[in-house]
C-alpha cells in the first residue's frame, strides 16, 4: 500500500526499451510540474535486455514507481537461475523487487490484471472478459494499466459497461459512483496519460 496522495500522478507504460522516449515522457510530465510517476511494465523488450541498464537508471534517477511487466517477468525467467546470471545483479535485483501492483487507497496500478502472480502481467482485459463481467472481481474502483498499447477507458455501472473511446487530448472526468479500467497506451507509440487525483480527472498525452 502506497501512501494515498491527491497530487497528480503521471502514467506512463510499455516503453519496451526505448529509453529515449521515456526520457521525454519523465520530461514532459515533470515539466507539467508532476512530482509523481508511475510506469506501469514493459520497461524492457525481453529481446534486448541490455537496454535496461540505461532504463532503470532514468527511471531511479527521476523518482519514477514501476510495476513488474510480462517483459520483466521474462526476464528474470531466462536471465537468472541454474545457468548462471546474464545481467548485471543490480539490473535482476531491481526487476526482482517490481511489485505486480502498486495500491493506493481504491485506486491500483498493474501492467495488466491487478493481482499479485505472473500470469496477470499478460492477462488481457477486452471489452467481453470475464473481468469485467464479475464486477466483484477487480476490488477497486480504477484500474490503470499498460499491456494493451492502445488508450481506453471502460466504464462499469454495476453489472453494465461501456467502452468509451480514447486518445490523445481527450480529458475526462471519473464519476465516484463508477468504477474503471484505464489503459494509458505504450510510450513506444508516443501515448501517456495524467491522473488528476484532485480532480478524479484523466486527461490523455501525447509525445
Amino acid at each position: 500500500m502506497y501512501g494515498v496522495s491527491r497530487e497528480p500522478i503521471g502514467l506512463v507504460a510499455d516503453s519496451h526499451g526505448r529509453t529515449d522516449l521515456l526520457l521525454k515522457a519523465i520530461l514532459l510530465l515533470k515539466g507539467m510540474g508532476v512530482q509523481s510517476i508511475i510506469h506501469l511494465g514493459d520497461i524492457c523488450d525481453s529481446l534486448a535486455p541490455l537496454a535496461l541498464e540505461d532504463a532503470i537508471a532514468v527511471l531511479q534517477e527521476h523518482d519514477v514507481h514501476a510495476v513488474r511487466g510480462n517483459n520483466e517477468y521474462a526476464i528474470l525467467t531466462n536471465h537468472r537461475g541454474a545457468h548462471g546470471d546474464s545481467l548485471p545483479a543490480e539490473v535482476l535485483n531491481y526487476l526482482e523487487e517490481l511489485p505486480y501492483v502498486i495500491t493506493m487507497g481504491d485506486i491500483r496500478f498493474a501492467h495488466s490484471a491487478p493481482f499479485e502472480w505472473p500470469a496477470a502481467t499478460s492477462w488481457p482485459i477486452t471489452d467481453n472478459h470475464p473481468l469485467i463481467d464479475l464486477e466483484g472481481i477487480i476490488d477497486c474502483r480504477i484500474l490503470f494499466r499498460g499491456h494493451s498499447h492502445s488508450p481506453s477507458i471502460v466504464e462499469m455501472d454495476g453489472p453494465g459497461r461501456k467502452k468509451i473511446p480514447a486518445e490523445a487530448g481527450m480529458t475526462m472526468k471519473l464519476l465516484r459512483n463508477r468504477r474503471y479500467v484505464i489503459t494509458v497506451g505504450a510510450i513506444e507509440e508516443a501515448s501517456l496519460a495524467l491522473f488528476l487525483h484532485e480532480d478524479d480527472e484523466i486527461q490523455f498525452l501525447q509525445l
